[in-house]
């Protein structure tokens, strides 16, 4: 069996910062950007072929992401494998 990597989150404070250096400094096409309100988050896709890199943003302080970010900081959050 193959199991296959398909995205890595990162959690960012500041999700226009972070495409500016994942786009501008690694070169990162940069794909959709879009709010998830059901997540209280906003994603950015970063295409880098297979995987993909996500950043995500809280929007909302009291979000699970929120939290997260508060607690362990800017940095990775899930590995997803299809």
């Amino acid at each position: 069996m193959t199991i296959k990597l398909n995205h890595l989150a990162i959690v960012v404070e500041d999700i226009d910062s972070a495409i500016v250096f994942w786009r501008d400094a690694l070169g990162l096409p940069l794909g959709e950007v879009s709010d998830v309100p059901q997540e209280a988050v906003k994603v950015a896709f970063l295409e880098s072929g297979e995987p993909h890199v996500e950043l995500v943003q809280p929007t909302s302080d009291d979000s699970g992401i929120a939290k997260y970010l508060s607690k362990k900081g800017t940095g990775m959050h899930h590995v997803c494998f299809e």
